[in-house]
């Protein structure tokens, strides 16, 4: 059962102080958008999680400049992944939307969304 936080609430508690060290809209949505990845990375088994965590990052090496670089990106993915298995262990639904909208100078709205499931309608 999902608690009363918000969605785009819990991505800022796991995303911890990245999205607090940003220059412009455009680098706060990039790191929105790592937060979400390690989010749905997380939602799944470790297996699983591995796999996916592998494939995304060498998607990423050619986005880097060096090894430095990646290596510090799949620590970040595994930092926020911790997080969320640590504050959020039960909620296991994809985050499906967020986006990062800009109110003022520094000044974000940040709004996110699971995925809804439909429930079966078997019993009458």
């Amino acid at each position: 059962m999902i608690n009363d936080s918000k969605v785009s609430e819990m991505l800022i508690k796991v995303g911890g102080n990245l999205l607090q060290v940003v220059d412009n809209q455009q680098e706060m949505q990039a790191h929105l958008d790592l937060i979400v990845t390690a989010w749905n990375i997380a939602i799944h088994k470790p297996d699983r999680r591995r796999a996916k965590l592998k494939r995304f990052i060498k998607k990423q090496k050619k986005y880097v400049p060096n090894p430095e670089v990646l290596q510090g990106l799949e620590w970040e993915i595994r930092r926020i992944i911790m997080q969320k298995d640590l504050n959020y262990p039960e909620i296991n639904s994809r985050v499906v939307k967020a986006e990062a909208l800009e109110k003022g100078k520094n000044d974000y709205i940040i709004r996110a969304y699971f995925k809804m499931y439909k429930r079966s309608s078997s019993a009458k």
